[in-house]
């Protein structure tokens, strides 16, 4: 309660000192240019009529003169006009001052939002040069590693000689890092199609469960040198109206994020199922789990559930912001539910394709 007094005098001692510091204002007794003096005036005008008028009909003199000589104090009375005009006047003046202050304000402020929108616009073209860069620095290293896998390749398949153990082993390193950066770079010119607003799908039906298995048998080297059991609950087929080339990158980012931050010697699967007309996609692990006020980071680009963009288990922090430019394309949220220590879920959902039967049963 003190401190809110506390508060209050301050404010009220300003108040104060605007209030007289306005009397010393001409604006104040000027009945012409400050309306509200000029109301005050009027105010105060029934004061000393009323006062005059009672005594009148109380003291039956039938004369203002001889009211005003038996009584002096009545005089007082005609004073309340000047007296509400400079009352009035004051309060006027304050508020001209107040909103002379506002309006200086609010120039001020369309200055700052007009210098923001001019810096925002630079940060507009900034980003789509850099997009552009980097959409054409990815596009051009494209070619060149496609020729050094290639050659890698024709030296491992011994089309120029034999290779000894050793050499044998190096061109393999040299291969599996070549299709990190291939990966890595496809990564980047996914993003930036997907912030572009250029992202094509290119929609076919097919059946779900093969895309799944063929996703678990590219991880599965991942998988088993961190000894994890790859469990999946899927039908014996369940045929979707997708883009397949996307969905299964879905597929590799969502697993490569469960296999990265599932411990050594843990679970993690994938359910697929029909529900209500839709096919239902569930890629789970039961690994480190992401803390509740990190979830809403989760598809900020470069960024990772594990340490923000310091990203302490390696990738580009792309993969989620990826996968929901891929579903939000297909008109299917993902859903993330993660408990710390417990593991994460993502769910999604993908339109069936629509039976053959159906089609030509609706057909006139």
């Amino acid at each position: 309660m003190s401190s809110v007094t506390d508060d209050r005098l301050p404010r009220r001692r300003t108040v104060v000192r605007e209030y007289l510091g306005a009397l010393s204002d001409p604006h104040t007794y000027s009945l012409v240019h400050n309306r509200t003096a000029l109301f005050g005036f009027a105010w105060g005008i029934p004061v000393p009529i009323f006062s005059v008028g009672v005594d009148l009909i109380i003291s039956g003199h039938g004369s203002v003169a001889r009211s005003l000589t038996e009584h002096p104090f009545h005089i007082l009375f005609l004073l309340h006009p000047i007296l509400f005009a400079f009352v009035f006047g004051a309060f006027g003046t304050v508020r001209r001052r107040m909103d002379r202050q506002i309006v200086h304000l609010v120039g001020e402020l369309e200055q700052t939002v007009a210098g923001l929108a001019q810096a925002n616009e630079r940060l507009e073209d900034l980003d789509h040069l850099k997009a552009q860069f980097v959409a054409n620095v990815t596009h051009e290293l494209k070619t060149p590693l496609v020729a050094i896998r290639g050659y890698n390749e024709s030296i491992l398949d011994l089309r120029f000689g034999p290779l000894t153990p050793k050499q044998k082993g190096g061109l393999e390193v040299a291969v599996r890092n070549i299709d990190r950066l291939q990966k890595l770079i496809e990564e980047l010119l996914d993003f930036e199609r997907i912030e572009a607003g250029a992202l094509k799908l290119e929609l076919s039906e097919f059946d779900l469960v093969p895309a799944v298995e063929a996703a678990l048998e590219s991880m599965r080297p991942a998988i088993e040198s961190r000894k994890l059991t790859a469990q999946r609950q899927l039908p014996a087929s369940l045929r979707v109206q997708a883009d397949r080339d996307r969905i299964a990158h879905v597929f590799l980012n969502l697993l490569s994020n469960a296999v990265k931050f599932t411990p050594e010697g843990g679970t993690i699967g994938v359910d697929a199922k029909e529900e209500n007309g839709r096919a239902r996609i569930t890629v789970w692990d039961h690994g480190l789990g992401i803390p509740a006020e990190a979830q809403k980071f989760l598809f900020t680009r470069f960024w990772q559930a594990d340490g923000g963009s310091r990203r302490r288990h390696g990738g580009t922090g792309l993969g989620l912001a990826i996968v929901k430019g891929i579903l939000d394309a297909h008109g299917a949220p993902i859903r993330i539910l993660s408990t710390p220590g417990a593991g994460t879920r993502a769910e999604f959902e993908l339109p069936l394709a629509v039976p053959v039967e159906s089609v030509k049963e609706g057909m006139p």
